[in-house]
C-alpha cells in the first residue's frame, strides 16, 4: 500500500529513534564495563545491574520501533510513544545525570509521533461523518423502487443489483436472480 511521501516530522522521529536506541544500546554496554571495572571510577550512579538491562530495553524498543516506522509498519509508532512513556518513567533509575537527556529525547520523538500520526493511521479523523456516509451508502444500496420481495422471507429490504441478483438484509441470502420485469 502506497500511501505517499512520509511526513518530515516522521523522518526525524525515526531518526531520533533510531540515533537514541543504538546510542542507549551502546550506553548500556559501557554501564557494564564500569559495573564490572570498578578501578575505572563510575560517573554514573544508579547503574547497577537493574539499571543496564533497563537500558539495553528501552534502547532495543526506540531502535526496533524506529526500524519498523522507517519500514511503514504502524506498530512502530505505538513502539515509540510507549517506548518514549518509560524513558520519562524508567530514565532516572538508569542515571540521574542523564535522566535530562533521556526525558528530552523521549519528549521530542513523542511529539514528533503525534504530530505524524495521522501518516500512520493512528487517528480516526471523523467518526460522525464517517456514519453518515455509510448510511448514506446504506440507504442507495437498499434502495428498492420497485418493492421486489425476497423469495425466500418475503422481506423487501433487498440491495438490487443491475444484473438482477439480489442480496437481502432480513435473511442475509443472496438470491441469484429477481424478476426484473415484475
Amino acid at each position: 500500500m502506497l500511501k505517499g511521501l512520509r511526513p518530515v516530522t516522521a523522518s526525524v522521529a525515526i531518526a531520533f529513534m533510531v540515533g537514541s536506541g543504538i546510542g542507549t544500546i551502546v550506553l548500556g554496554v559501557y554501564f557494564l564495563i564500569v559495573l564490572f571495572a570498578p578501578s575505572w571510577g563510575s560517573l554514573f550512579f544508579g547503574a547497577g545491574v537493574l539499571g543496564v538491562l533497563l537500558t539495553w530495553l528501552l534502547g532495543f524498543i526506540y531502535a526496533y520501533g524506529g526500524w519498523a516506522l522507517w519500514k511503514d509498519q504502524s506498530w512502530g509508532w505505538g513502539a515509540g510513544v510507549f517506548g518514549g512513556a518509560l524513558y520519562l518513567m524508567l530514565g532516572w533509575l538508569i542515571s540521574p545525570i542523564l535522566f535530562a537527556a533521556f526525558m528530552g529525547i523521549a519528549i521530542v520523538v513523542m511529539v514528533l509521533l503525534f504530530q505524524a500520526r495521522e501518516y500512520y493511521g493512528m487517528v480516526r479523523p471523523d467518526p460522525e461523518a464517517e456514519e453518515r456516509a455509510r448510511q448514506e451508502l446504506r440507504a442507495q444500496r437498499m434502495a428498492n423502487p420497485d418493492r421486489f420481495h425476497c423469495p425466500r422471507c418475503g422481506a423487501t429490504s433487498l440491495w438490487v443489483a443491475p444484473d438482477g441478483s439480489a442480496y437481502c438484509e432480513s435473511c442475509r441470502a443472496g438470491i441469484i436472480s429477481i424478476p426484473l420485469s415484475a
